[in-house]
């Protein structure tokens, strides 16, 4: 493990301190609670760190209480700039040596004229279990000032069920392994059932934690949970989240309309989900995995459309691949900052996407194209190729359309090593109606939910076995979230 020492995060090296956001939401509304803030270092070479990458530092100096001022500090600018916000707060091991931190709270919320409910400050089970007494009286402060508190990592058997209530606090964040181990194992689900309902009638929420696959977002539909959190629903991110989610069939879809959401990307991974996805999501293990990095999941389907409605969370408006990608790069064409990356397309369509793109805005904003061969993915060497390739371009925007599941492995597996790309866009067969290769289907068809039926005919042998066997099950899962919800 690297570590830093204690003069580069001396209290002068404030600079490459991150905030980063991942916003809990309540799972039958699909409304985002609160953000939670993650800290992240920023290193000279331009590299993000983790805690556990720079806390050894921090523990060796004595620099925690400084470190918990700060980024009390930092987040007192961030609810300044952002009103409709609340924040959570991890506070460290060390905050009950910080004697002064209540008035410190205090007159941060009183000079910023803070609503103090917006301040959620969150305490782990092992650090309470410590000193409980010291603890509870802290936060006693603390809700007197007006702070909302958290009891973290519970259900790690450093606390009682008894020990919980008598902390008195307003939020409860379950392990989460213990999630985990409850989509497996029948007593880890009893006593999270437990949780749950000890939460209720202490009428403190429970909040369902790391929820980073599919898997464990439909076994909390089952079990009919609250708030909930992880990297399915949204990765961690530079950006505040302030989005709602709308779950289908326990894909959580972001509920935004196609201008706020151009207005709104500066980095991120794009997938649009379609009928197919959220089938294959539930099959396909590595696909689901895959599905759970995107930092943004856009309606993709007038389907699924129509399925949020059935719901009763209706989805403001189906933002396709085909016709988003056309709307992002209209929206930047005049951003020389956004250049793009296309990969995929049959034959030379990446190429003629490329001339046909670059003539409509009147730049050459697609920098270079690349239709790989068939079988690419299974190919190392011709996906480090690639990478090198897209590297070389220096893009700021990655468009690949090979499609699912393909395209969306690929990103997981190799965005990490994609040194300048911003931006990414799964897009299917977006590419080949660039290149004007293959028909779009008309526009009634699209709006009346039946693209699928048209593409069906237009592609009989390929399609037929998608649409009319592998999706069927939709229906009924559709049906089965309804009874359940």
């Amino acid at each position: 493990m690297q570590t830093f020492s204690r003069h580069e995060v001396s209290p002068l090296k404030t600079k490459p301190f991150e905030l980063w956001f991942q916003p809990v939401y309540d799972l039958p509304s699909g409304t985002v609670l609160h953000n939670e803030i993650l800290l992240r270092w920023r290193s000279p070479s331009g590299s993000l760190r983790s805690p556990r990458d720079f806390m050894p530092s921090i523990f060796e100096g004595g620099l925690e209480k400084w470190l918990d001022r700060f980024v009390l500090e930092k987040t007192a600018g961030v609810l300044d700039r952002n009103p409709g916000s609340t924040l959570s707060v991890n506070l460290s091991r060390e905050v009950l040596e910080d004697r002064q931190i209540a008035t410190f709270i205090y007159d941060l919320i009183a000079d910023h004229h803070i609503d103090p409910s917006r301040i959620h400050l969150e305490f782990s089970e092992k650090n309470i279990s410590k000193d409980i007494k010291s603890y509870t009286a802290l936060i006693q402060d603390l809700r007197q000032i007006g702070c909302t508190v958290i009891l973290d990592n519970f259900a790690n058997d450093y606390l009682t069920f008894i020990q919980w209530e008598k902390l008195n606090v307003d939020f409860v964040k379950v392990r989460g392994d213990l999630i985990h181990q409850s989509t497996q194992d029948l007593n880890s689900e009893i006593l999270l059932h437990s949780i749950f309902e000890v939460g209720r009638s202490l009428e403190q929420m429970v909040v369902a934690k790391s929820i980073d696959v599919i898997d464990t977002s439909i076994f909390l539909e089952r079990v009919r949970t609250g708030p909930v959190q992880g990297y399915h629903l949204k990765p961690p991110s530079p950006e505040l989240c302030l989005t709602g989610k709308v779950d289908i069939l326990g894909v959580p879809i972001d509920n935004l309309s196609m201008n706020d959401f151009l207005n709104n990307l500066h980095k991120g991974t794009v997938f649009t989900p379609n009928v197919d996805h959220l089938i294959n999501v539930r099959k396909n293990r590595e696909f689901g995995r895959a599905y759970s990095i995107a930092d943004y999941k856009l309606c993709d389907s007038q389907v699924l459309f129509f399925a949020s409605k059935f719901l009763g969370s209706p989805i403001v408006e189906k933002i396709s691949g085909s016709d988003l990608f056309p709307a992002f790069y209209q929206h930047h064409k005049d951003n020389l900052e956004m250049t793009i990356f296309l990969l995929g397309g049959m034959g030379d369509a990446s190429t003629q996407a490329q001339a046909n793109i670059n003539k409509k805005v009147d730049r050459e904003m697609v920098i270079d194209a690349y239709s790989p061969p068939f079988g690419f993915d299974q190919d190392e060497e011709e996906c480090r190729r690639i990478v090198t390739r897209i590297n070389q371009s220096g893009a700021t925007v990655l468009a690949i359309g090979v499609g699912a599941p393909k395209q969306e492995q690929w990103i997981s597996q190799y965005r990490q090593y994609l040194t300048s790309v911003n931006i990414i866009f799964a897009i299917g067969a977006t590419i080949d109606f660039e290149a004007g290769l293959v028909p779009r289907a008309p526009q009634l068809a699209s709006v009346m939910g039946v693209e699928w039926l048209y593409r069906l005919v237009m592609e009989p042998k390929r399609l037929w076995k998608r649409y009319l066997v592998n999706d069927l099950p939709f229906i009924w899962l559709l049906l089965k979230q309804k009874m359940l919800s």
